[in-house]
C-alpha cells in the first residue's frame, strides 16, 4: 500500500510470467514507494494468456485500498512515479487511468491531438484499453475478476475483456506519460508488431487540466498495411465506430486528395534532407504518412483550436508519429533516426491540414 495523508490510497501490483519474476521484482526495487507486490501466471504450462494472470493482478487488491494500480512487468516507469500516480488519480479519482499508449495506436492520435490543444487528458479510443500500467478504483478493480470469469471467452485477451469491462466508464490517459515500454520478446505473440514504445513521455503536467472533447474521426496509420485511415464514430458499426481511407475522409471534409499531395510536393521542397528522406522511406509510405499527420492537423483544428507545435508536449507526441506507423518496415536500429528525419514534415503536415481545415467546405 502506498501511504498518502489525503486523497487516493494506492495498491499495486506486478503482473508476470514466471520466467520474469526478477525482471518484475527489480521493477518493484526500484519504485519502493509504491509497496509492489509481484503475482505470476498461476498456470505458466499452459497456453499463454495475460488474462489468466490479470485475473489475478485485479483481485488483489489491498482491503484499505481506493485505487489499485497493475504494472506488466515491461513497463518502465518515470522518476517519482508514485507520487506522479497518487496525483492523476486524484484528479480523476472514478475513470479508468491508462498510464502508456503505445505510439502507433488510435488512443496515441487523441494524445497528439490533446497536446497539440493544450489538454492535459485524452480518451482512449482503441478497441482495447490500454493495460501496461492501468489505474482503477478499487471497486472496480475487485469486480473484473467476476466479470472475466462470467463473460470472457477461454482465447480472450485482458484489454479487450477490460475495454468490454469499463464499457460505461470513462477512460483516459495523461498527455504527459510517466510510462514506457521496454519492449523484450513477447511471450504472447507481439512481437510482429514490431516496438511499442509510449507516445508521449514529457514531464509531468497539470493532472487537473482537461480532456480533449469527445472524437468525432480519429486519424490512425494502419501500421498493419500501411495505410492512412481515419475511423469516424458511428453507433451503427461494431465497437461504435467505422472505418475508412483518410482520403475519403478528407474529401467528406471538403479536402481533395489533390489538395493533400499538392500540400507534400510544397514541404518536400523546404525540408531539410530531403534527398535522404527519399533514400530511407518509400515515397508511397511517405504520403501515407504525411495523410495521417495532415488528417490529424484537420481533426484538431475542428476539435476547437489550431495545432500549437511550440508547447513541449505536443512536440513530443509528434515526434513518435513517424516511429510509431513505421515500426515494422524500418529497422529498429533506424527508427529513432527515421523519426528524426521525419518530424519536420509530420510537423509541416499537421499545419496544412489545419490550415485547410479552415478554408474547406463540406460538399453538402
Amino acid at each position: 500500500m502506498t501511504p498518502h495523508r489525503s486523497g487516493p490510497r494506492l495498491s499495486t501490483v506486478i503482473m508476470a510470467h514466471p520466467r520474469r519474476r526478477a525482471a518484475a521484482e527489480a521493477l518493484g526495487e526500484a519504485h519502493p514507494a509504491l509497496a509492489a507486490r509481484v503475482v505470476t501466471d498461476p498456470e505458466p504450462l499452459g497456453p499463454p494468456s495475460a488474462l489468466r494472470t490479470a485475473r489475478l493482478a485485479w483481485r488483489s487488491v489491498s482491503p484499505d485500498a481506493t485505487h489499485h494500480l497493475v504494472l506488466q512487468d515491461d513497463a518502465v516507469l518515470s522518476p517519482d512515479f508514485a507520487g506522479t500516480v497518487a496525483a492523476l488519480a486524484a484528479a480523476r479519482p472514478r475513470d479508468a487511468i491508462s498510464l502508456f499508449t503505445e505510439w502507433g495506436s488510435r488512443t496515441a492520435n487523441a494524445v497528439r491531438a490533446a497536446a497539440l490543444l493544450g489538454h492535459a487528458w485524452a480518451p482512449v479510443v482503441d478497441d482495447y484499453l490500454p493495460s501496461v500500467a492501468l489505474v482503477l478504483p478499487a471497486s472496480l478493480a475487485r469486480g473484473f475478476e467476476e466479470y472475466a470469469a462470467a463473460k470472457a471467452a477461454p482465447d480472450a485477451t485482458d484489454d479487450v475483456t477490460l475495454l468490454d469491462y469499463l464499457h460505461d466508464v470513462d477512460r483516459v490517459v495523461p498527455v504527459a506519460g510517466p510510462v514506457d515500454h521496454a519492449n523484450p520478446p513477447s511471450l504472447v505473440g507481439n512481437d510482429v508488431m514490431g516496438p511499442r514504445s509510449a507516445a508521449c513521455l514529457a514531464p509531468a503536467g497539470d493532472p487537473g487540466g482537461t480532456v480533449l472533447p469527445p472524437m468525432r474521426a480519429v486519424p490512425y496509420f494502419c501500421w498493419w498495411e500501411q495505410l492512412a485511415v481515419v475511423h469516424l464514430r458511428d453507433p451503427a458499426s461494431p465497437g461504435g465506430w467505422r472505418r475508412v481511407p483518410a482520403e475519403e475522409a478528407l474529401l467528406e471534409r471538403g479536402i481533395g486528395r489533390e489538395r493533400v499531395v499538392a500540400a507534400l510536393r510544397r514541404a518536400l521542397e523546404g525540408v531539410p534532407h530531403r534527398e535522404l528522406i527519399h533514400e530511407r522511406v518509400s515515397d508511397v509510405l511517405l504520403a501515407e504518412v504525411w495523410t495521417t499527420a495532415y488528417a490529424l492537423g484537420v481533426v484538431t483544428r475542428d476539435l476547437g483550436g489550431f495545432p500549437d507545435l511550440a508547447r513541449p508536449a505536443a512536440r513530443q507526441a509528434l515526434a513518435t508519429l513517424a516511429p510509431g506507423a513505421l515500426r515494422r518496415v524500418v529497422p529498429v536500429r533506424r527508427l529513432a533516426a527515421a523519426g528524426e528525419l521525419l518530424f519536420p514534415l509530420v510537423a509541416a503536415a499537421v499545419l496544412e491540414g489545419a490550415a485547410d481545415a479552415e478554408t474547406a467546405v463540406s460538399p453538402s
